[in-house]
């Protein structure tokens, strides 16, 4: 029974308690049979020997023997099997003892009787306990079974108090009562005085047992630490840095100084190959390479566990004590080496269990650093090349600035350059046309008004040049005036009216509906801002009408010219009020557009302090408009041009 209960508790609990009742239930049963004259009625002495006789309760005994001996093997091979490489090699001596003992007893107590009919080998059994005992004296002194230091401390405390309890006791109830209460028999005060000498003893237990563990774990514990305090320490290490090599630094020194131990080595890998090699403590002269490490190749090892191989010589050539691999969400590491103790005592149980928790929480910690090192030098790596690319990325758009300074400068003098020949040539178009020059016939006016109509667009195009050229210089100036909108777009509407009847199309002016104050504008730019939309909708609408819409709004005026054109696509949008820009299906419309004229019409409104009002539906048609203040805040001014119109 009490080796079923021994091998499953330690070194792990496998037997639950109802299995730990049922075993004592059932060896007490047993324990009771053997009481009963069916057990064993008689006993037969012989000269230098004994034969015994069997009963018929004998063969329940045993049956009990064989369930418990196999049950015994069963147990000792599910903690070889499921327990840690340092328990198992625990375990291996026990377990051999307990066999070889309950075999050999068996066979001289149990089944040699059976079969010979007496016991003859039977005092044998006595001496085969020694096996056991043997084994077991062997695996607490050599792979620490258990700590006999803390027996042997706890056994010196409880020595120590009970000697002084005791002394204390017999001093202050014989020694003093005889003074105060003489006499052979024992009196009342007597009697009170030592139940109060037993009180204030059972008080001083306490106080005075962990005053001899203080001085029994000074002797035997002089390098005793607190493994919550040591976890504690370092976990708030790995929570306070985040730099792999201060957290391999100050892992190993805070390990080695509060463990005791001579010196400790980390050896991170990446891969297959060394990343990061940190220690503590003088090194010995021989370190180990990355092959030697690869042998090692175990959880963890402890050199004084082993008996031979090459695990054993290996540590031992290079005074390592423990090896712990370390990993990480089952991802190799490195490897903790650590040597001697500074006491010289091997690792302990506390030593070992503190070393499993650290590395699981080294493991991590270094993944965590190795990611963040790896984040960082990315960073590092994506800021240099983000300046590369930004240094680039202004020299390129300083040559660009000067190409456009240049392009601006080209088309402004090339604008004046053209715009004056251009005006002559335009001028006597227009004469040979009126017939200042004589009669023209009908094929020459026919050709001559072709030339006109090339040289207006020619005009209207330099025009447009020469404003965005003037936006880029920072000279497109607003010069504002009182001004009649009504008669403005009266005007305009007057003028387009036959462009829109040519492509039998409507052309609507909805005046307001109360007369307008005059509006403190730039009535040029703006002119040419109202012409530019009405001609754009007539252009763009193949039928249907173009409405013309002013009205007041609180303190500004709201202009929208609606068309039921071709309408603006979705993906243009975006773009359709940049310079040069111009929609797909514009440009399938009127191939001759030069993009400049919604970029110029938002610029002029912008600069009058409104906004620009656009809305379309693709193939529906479009509104295109303004609202501007009657009087705005602030004002530009500019020396006066000539009115051309923009175009979009």
């Amino acid at each position: 029974m009490l080796m079923l209960l021994f091998l499953g508790s330690f070194p792990k609990l496998v037997v639950s308690n109802r299995s730990k009742t049922l075993i004592t239930l059932a060896s007490i049963v047993v324990a009771g049979i053997t009481c009963l004259p069916s057990f064993i009625p008689d006993v037969i002495l012989l000269p230098g020997s004994a034969q015994v006789i069997s009963g018929p309760l004998y063969p329940a005994f045993v049956v009990y023997l064989a369930m418990g001996l196999i049950g015994a093997i069963a147990l000792i091979v599910y903690q070889l099997r499921h327990s840690s490489d340092l328990d198992r090699e625990r375990i291996k001596y026990v377990a051999i003892g307990l066999v070889l003992t309950a075999l050999l007893i068996s066979s001289t107590n149990l089944v040699l009787p059976l079969l010979v009919g007496n016991n003859n080998l039977a005092e044998l059994g006595s001496y085969f306990i020694l096996i056991f005992v043997v084994f077991t004296a062997f695996a607490i002194v050599r792979h620490r079974l258990f700590d006999l230091r803390f027996v042997i401390a706890r056994s010196i405390t409880y020595t120590l108090l009970l000697a002084t309890l005791a002394a204390g006791y017999s001093v202050a109830a014989f020694s003093v009562s005889n003074i105060f209460f003489p006499g052979d028999s024992a009196s009342k005060g007597q009697l009170i005085f030592n139940t109060a000498i037993a009180l204030i003893l059972a008080f001083t237990f306490q106080p005075l047992r962990r005053f001899f563990e203080r001085i029994t774990d000074r002797v035997f514990y002089r390098e005793h630490y607190d493994s919550q305090e040591v976890l504690n320490d370092f976990s708030k290490i790995l929570v306070r840095e985040l730099n792999l090599d201060r957290i391999l630094k100050h892992t190993l020194e805070n390990l080695c100084e509060a463990v005791h131990i001579q010196f400790a080595q980390l050896v991170i890998f990446n891969r297959d190959r060394v990343y990061r090699v940190e220690h503590y403590g003088p090194l010995p002269q021989r370190l180990m390479v990355a092959p030697e490490l690869h042998t090692l190749n175990r959880s963890i090892i402890v050199a004084d566990e082993l008996e031979g191989g090459a695990r054993k010589t290996l540590m031992d050539r290079h005074s390592i004590r423990v090896s712990m691999m370390l990993t990480s969400r089952e991802e190799f590491v490195g490897y903790l080496l650590l040597g001697d103790k500074l006491s010289g005592d091997i690792y302990s149980d506390q030593d070992i269990e503190l070393l499993e928790i650290i590395a699981k929480e080294l493991a991590v910690a270094i993944q965590n650093a190795k990611a963040y090192a790896q984040i960082q030098e990315f960073n590092i790596n994506l800021q240099a090349r983000i300046e590369h690319a930004t240094n680039r990325l202004r020299v390129a758009n300083r040559h660009l600035k000067e190409l456009d300074r240049a392009k601006d400068e080209f088309i402004s003098m090339a604008s004046h350059q053209l715009r004056t020949p251009l005006t002559t040539i335009k001028g006597y178009l227009s004469m040979m046309l009126e017939g200042d020059a004589g009669p023209v016939s009908d094929n020459q006016r026919q050709f001559v008004q072709f030339a006109f109509d090339a040289s207006e667009r020619m005009v209207n195009l330099i025009s447009d040049l020469l404003n965005v050229s003037r936006l880029s210089a920072g000279r497109f100036l607003i010069q504002t005036k009182p001004t009649d909108m009504v008669k403005m777009i009266e005007e305009e509407v007057h003028q387009l009216e036959q462009h829109a009847a040519a492509k039998h199309i409507g052309l609507v002016f909805e005046r307001p509906k109360v007369p307008l104050p005059p509006a403190q504008i730039d009535d040029n730019k703006t002119r040419q801002v109202v012409m530019n939309f009405i001609d754009n909708a007539i252009y763009y609408t193949t039928h249907g009408q173009v409405t013309v819409k002013l009205k007041q709004t609180g303190n500004a005026v709201r202009l929208e010219v609606i068309d039921t054109g071709i309408g603006v696509p979705d993906d243009a949008r975006k773009k359709l009020f940049t310079k040069f820009y111009r929609a797909s299906n514009a440009q399938t419309v009127r191939p001759d557009g030069t993009g400049l004229g919604l970029y110029l019409a938002k610029r002029v409104i912008q600069d009058q302090g409104g906004t620009i009002i656009f809305s379309s539906v693709e193939g529906k048609g479009s509104t295109f408009g303004f609202e501007l203040p009657l009087k705005p805040s602030s004002v530009k001014h500019e020396e006066p041009h000539g009115h051309e119109p923009v175009r979009k």
